[in-house]
Parts: C-alpha cells; sequence; structure tokens
C-alpha cells in the first residue's frame, strides 16, 4: 500500500469559525510569540504545584482510568474509551465514562457522548461530582474522557494518546501541545493513534523519541474502513458497507473535529476520491444552514459527503433524505495487536485490582 506521506492531502474548505482553530499551524503564529511567553511558564507553574504536593488531586471512592493527550483536537480518543470500557467489562467491572461535556447541546451532552454504545456517560465540567453521581448511579470504576490536564482527580492509570499526524512541537499557541512533552513522564502509558497515516521513518522517529521518556509505549493501526448511508437515521449501527461502494464518486467531507487532519488522511488512504475537505469547528452545532450549503455543494460536483460518527449524531435528523449521492458516515477504528492489547489489559486489570 502507499505510504499517506506520498499522497496529497485533500483541499481544505475552513468554515465559519475554523480559522482560529486553525491558528497554531499557520505562517501567522508567531505574532503570537507574547502570549507563548506568556502561557509556558503558567503551565510549568500548575503543574510544578501538583508535582510538589502544593495542591492535591481529589480522589475518589472507586478506580480512575484516564486517557487524554497532550495536543489539542482530536487523537482518537472515542474508540480508545470504548475499548478500555470493553476490558473493564471483560474483568468483571462495571465502567462509566466521565466527560467535561465540551460544547455541550441543550441537555448538557457533547457528541461523544452518543458513541459509547450502552457505556454510562455523564457530561459535568466538575469530574469529582461528575464521578461522585456516576458511582451512585452503579458503576465502580470509571474513564476520565481527555483528562490528563485535569489533575484536579487522583488516577490509577494514566494513558496520553499520541497522534502520529500531529505528534510533539511546540505548546500553544505557536504549536499544537497544551503543555511541554516532558510532562509524557507522569504517564502510565503512551498510545500512539494513526501511526498509518505518515511515512514509516516518521513514525520509527516518533517512537524512538517516545520511549525516552521511560513510560510503556503501544502503538495501534486502522482497521478496515467502512461506510454507512445517512438518511435521517444515525446509521451508527448499521452493518458496514465496504469502501468501494463509492468508487469513483467525487467526495466532499464534512468533519467538526479538533484535529481533521486524521480523518481526511483516513478517506484518502481508504481509496475515497476526495475533492475537499470542509472543516467546521470541533464539536460544531449543525444547522440547516450548514447541511443547505453541503447539499448544495454535492449537487454542483455531483459528489457524494462523508462524515464522522462524531458528526452523524447532531446532522441525524436535519435533513431528512440527503438526495443525489447521498451522505454517509465513514467508520474506521483503530485496533492494537495481541502484544500491545496484552500489556494494556494487564494495566487496566492491575488499576482495577483485579
Amino acid at each position: 500500500m502507499a505510504v499517506i506521506a506520498m499522497l496529497p492531502d485533500p483541499p481544505v474548505v475552513l468554515r465559519p469559525g475554523r480559522a482560529f482553530e486553525e491558528f497554531p499551524g499557520s505562517p501567522w503564529r508567531w505574532l503570537a510569540l507574547p502570549a507563548w511567553m506568556l502561557w509556558r511558564p503558567l503551565v510549568r507553574a500548575r503543574d510544578a504545584a501538583f508535582d510538589l504536593g502544593l495542591r492535591k488531586p481529589a480522589k475518589l471512592a472507586a478506580p480512575v482510568i484516564s486517557v487524554g493527550n497532550l495536543a489539542v483536537g482530536g487523537t482518537g480518543k472515542t474508540p480508545v474509551v470504548r475499548l478500555l470500557a470493553g476490558m473493564c467489562r471483560e474483568l468483571g467491572a462495571k465502567p462509566a465514562v466521565l466527560s467535561r461535556g465540551f460544547r455541550a447541546g441543550a441537555d448538557g451532552r457533547n457528541d461523544e457522548a452518543g458513541l459509547f454504545g450502552d457505556v454510562p456517560v455523564v457530561c459535568d465540567p466538575s469530574r469529582r461530582r461528575g464521578g461522585e453521581a456516576a458511582l451512585a448511579a452503579g458503576a465502580d470504576c470509571l474513564i476520565l474522557d481527555d483528562g490528563f490536564q485535569h489533575r484536579q482527580v487522583h488516577r490509577d492509570l494514566d494513558i496520553v494518546l499520541i497522534d502520529a499526524t500531529r505528534a510533539l512541537g511546540m505548546t500553544l499557541p505557536l504549536g499544537w501541545l497544551r503543555e511541554g512533552p516532558a510532562a509524557l513522564r507522569r504517564a502510565g502509558l503512551i498510545w500512539v493513534t494513526r501511526s498509518e497515516l505518515v511515512a514509516p521513518e516518521i513514525c520509527a522517529e516518533l517512537l524512538k523519541k517516545l520511549r525516552g521518556f521511560g513510560v510503556p509505549v503501544v502503538v495501534d493501526r486502522m482497521e478496515a474502513a467502512t461506510l454507512a448511508l445517512l438518511n435521517g437515521d444515525r446509521a451508527l449501527d448499521q452493518p458496514g458497507q465496504p469502501v468501494s461502494v463509492l468508487a469513483g464518486i467525487p467526495i466532499i467531507l464534512a468533519s467538526g473535529l479538533g484535529n481533521p487532519l486524521g480523518f481526511e488522511r483516513t478517506a484518502v488512504r481508504a481509496g475515497l476520491s476526495v475533492q475537499s475537505a470542509w472543516r467546521f469547528p470541533d464539536h460544531h452545532h449543525y444547522s440547516k444552514a450548514d447541511v443547505e450549503a453541503l447539499r448544495a455543494a454535492a449537487k454542483a460536483a455531483d459528489a457524494a459527503v462523508v462524515v464522522t460518527a462524531k458528526d452523524a449524531v447532531k446532522i441525524s435528523g436535519i435533513f431528512g433524505d440527503f438526495t443525489g449521492r447521498g451522505m454517509w458516515v465513514l467508520r474506521a477504528g483503530h485496533g492494537l495487536d495481541a502484544a500491545a492489547s496484552g500489556v494494556v489489559l494487564g494495566m487496566v486489570a492491575k488499576s482495577l485490582g483485579r
């Protein structure tokens, strides 16, 4: 299979509100140097307060597994949280997911809350309060979604995801990192996602750097991508169809993700004929106007629209029957090999005391 780094990324269409989120990758980012010089010491001071014991995390009455990342935006946390929840159940535990509910809807839940199947999800900006609510509802272990920088709650296992397409570099606002790579030393496990979306030599160099932090490292790879047609239904539970169902058809991608590049490269790697990629703000709440704009663009290009599962949760029901080539959901999970899966399962079992 061709190396993805040798394939061109699709032309990008930034939707209103998205340009701000792309700023760390823009040529204008150096104008924010004064802000960077202020941000970096503030983050270091905060971490030092916890490292020196001046601030202490609250300990909840159950084991806590944190899944987080260094970079802003998505790193593929949702499939990892689902996998960890499955491991907890395999070990006889009853997990619940704690989310801060970033950009939640009127019901207080965000798009991710609908993607964990029958695993209970509590959305609350206070993870401690959310954890106590989950335990009162019957959970006996907690998975902290996007919790690496949320040090107010004690965790028994700290998993940090590193997206190979947006790995290391500089901190905000000059780069994508919330804190410097040295913070990885406090992790219990480093989990590299989307390794197949960069050239092998780039991935090898990244792994060499990560192993230098003295923390176990596992690497996952994309499993086979499938498509599900979205016609008023969420399509999340429908059997997937092979990507070849859209062979030769022009494709417009649409996503509201923190790091849309991973989704876009996955679509290209899967063999879709991507003509353009529309980037909406992270956790975007789609309006009828957004869907009508996509419909018009698809009609003009005789194209199909392909979105992520997170976007499908919020688009579903807005448009009814998306005529023409249709709107599709791209599903591409990530999996570990047997050895890496054994490492993760062992660490989860230890954190649960099993």
